[in-house]
């Protein structure tokens, strides 16, 4: 009767997690769940998953060191009981229904605060991001402003200023009518862009990091980024030599920037708001009018950046 690959999984993730403490034992509990499960397989079946655990460890680390991490492996946790990849990350919401880190290593320096995960697990790659385009009232709600009631009293007193028709569609016609007029309203736009831009930049820098990543996520963006990150590492070969492949499951670059790198905002021309992650430039917010300035809708895009 074959050995359930559960009982191997086992021995591979713990022995991994083993070489990565520089063959040290990093948790009582895993030690106890390896020995137990060592007597559930054959020898040669262990001696199998140890060998592949050396050659993927040395990959990982390999992989780690090409990709910003630094120094050593201050930690090692095994993150298979409940809420472990949480409490070891220091992240609330990672949830290993979701991220199939088998082991966690903590590094002395490099992205993510120097967490990186290892999962032995098959997964699939992420297409390309796609931006949202919010409204006005779906960003009010969302951040706690009050962007489209400011926005409306502003198009009153501008009503009552120069005397404009109060349907939308008749100032349109009215303010494109009259040169003189179109220029004082245009002008006027382009303020009332550059403010509702400043209020906008004020909220979201004072997000602290993981909030505004998924802010980002959520609203503008359709993606979704773990945090920690990890990297998908394969045993190979029936015997020694053993070998191992490494593949990197965020294989967008804007997704592996916001896993690994501070998010940095920035002003750009008059009513954007510039979002980059590292050195990976991110998308544009913009406000911008649905038509004619001051006579029509006010609308947020995501826009390349």
């Amino acid at each position: 009767m074959a050995t359930a690959n559960t009982i191997l999984s086992d021995i591979n993730e713990i022995m991994t997690g083993y070489f990565l403490a520089n063959s040290k034992w990093f948790d009582p509990e895993a030690k106890r769940q390896y020995d137990a499960r060592v007597k559930q397989a054959r020898p040669e079946e262990v001696q199998d998953a140890v060998g592949k655990a050396e050659a993927m460890a040395q990959a990982f680390v390999k992989w780690a060191k090409q990709n910003g991490y630094g120094g050593n492996v201050k930690q090692i946790w095994w993150t298979a009981r409940p809420g472990e990849l949480a409490r070891a990350s220091k992240n609330p919401n990672a949830d290993s229904r979701k991220n199939p880190t088998d082991i966690l290593a903590l590094f002395s320096s490099g992205p993510a605060n120097g967490y990186l995960g290892l999962s032995a697990k098959a997964t699939k790659g992420k297409g390309d991001i796609g931006f949202k385009n919010p409204g006005i009232g779906t960003v009010d709600r969302a951040l706690g402003l009050n962007l489209a009631d400011k926005y409306n009293t502003q198009v009153k007193g501008l009503i009552d200023k120069l005397a404009l028709p109060s349907n939308t569609s008749e100032r349109k016609a009215f303010i494109r009518a009259n040169p003189q007029i179109k220029q004082q309203t245009e002008e006027v736009g382009k303020q009332v862009l550059a403010a509702m831009r400043d209020e906008l930049m004020v909220r979201l820098s004072k997000m602290k990091q993981p909030e505004l990543m998924k802010y980002l996520l959520s609203d503008w963006m359709d993606a979704e980024v773990l945090y920690p990150p990890y990297i998908k590492v394969t045993g190979q070969g029936s015997k020694a030599p053993y070998a191992a492949a490494v593949m990197d499951p965020v294989n967008n670059e804007k997704l592996g920037a916001l896993s690994k790198y501070e998010i940095k905002l920035e002003k750009v021309g008059n009513e954007s708001i510039g979002v980059t992650a590292g050195t990976k430039k991110i998308m544009k917010i913009r406000f911008k009018f649905e038509s004619e300035k001051m006579a029509s809708s006010v609308k947020l895009s995501g826009d390349p950046y």
